[in-house]
């Protein structure tokens, strides 16, 4: 809730700008524009009925432990992959990152996502961490190639959004 729909508005953006038939340059432009058109709707619809019919699938009591796990999964992916890939923007900063997050800070995101997946149990767990880690990397790398070659806001936000989905479907199978 407190994220969420800033890394939505990321994934309908991405969307519209990664499905367009246009140069990278556009791409950009399109990240750009607050208004969502087309491929926003059909992904949004898409995505959204991935995300219900997951959450419908869970039993009461494994949501707010599979919510919680999916979301930091999909963070820690996100976060992981900015470290190493410039920003996507030519004229502005060359690193998402002005500073990299400390090897501190980052350890501790990962042991809140062992923890988290660890509440869920072994098999449950690790296959809402290793599916959102895949489907981020995966995400962030088709956003990467349609940008040629950086990444930016929006694009993490594509990515995080499909790694949740795809770990709480995971966590629901």
């Amino acid at each position: 809730m407190l994220t969420g729909a800033l890394h939505l508005d990321g994934f309908l953006d991405g969307c519209d700008a990664f499905f367009a038939s246009v140069d990278p340059e556009r791409r950009l432009e399109i990240l750009r524009d607050p208004h969502h058109g087309t491929y926003a709707l059909a992904g949004g619809a898409v995505v959204g009925v991935f995300w219900l019919a997951a959450l419908w699938s869970l039993p009461a009591i494994a949501l707010p432990l599979g919510l919680a796990c999916a979301a930091a999964s999909a963070r820690l992916g996100a976060v992981a992959h900015a470290l190493f890939v410039r920003y996507g923007r030519p004229a502005e900063p060359t690193r998402v990152f002005a500073e990299p997050p400390s090897p501190a800070l980052l350890a501790l995101g990962a042991l809140l996502v062992v923890v988290l997946a660890a509440g869920l149990g072994a098999a449950r767990g690790t296959a809402v961490v290793v599916v959102s880690l895949a489907v981020a990397a995966v995400a962030a790398a088709f956003a990467r190639a349609r940008l040629g070659g950086g990444l930016t806001g929006d694009a993490y936000g594509f990515a995080i959004v499909l790694a949740e989905v795809a770990g709480l479907s995971a966590l629901a199978i």
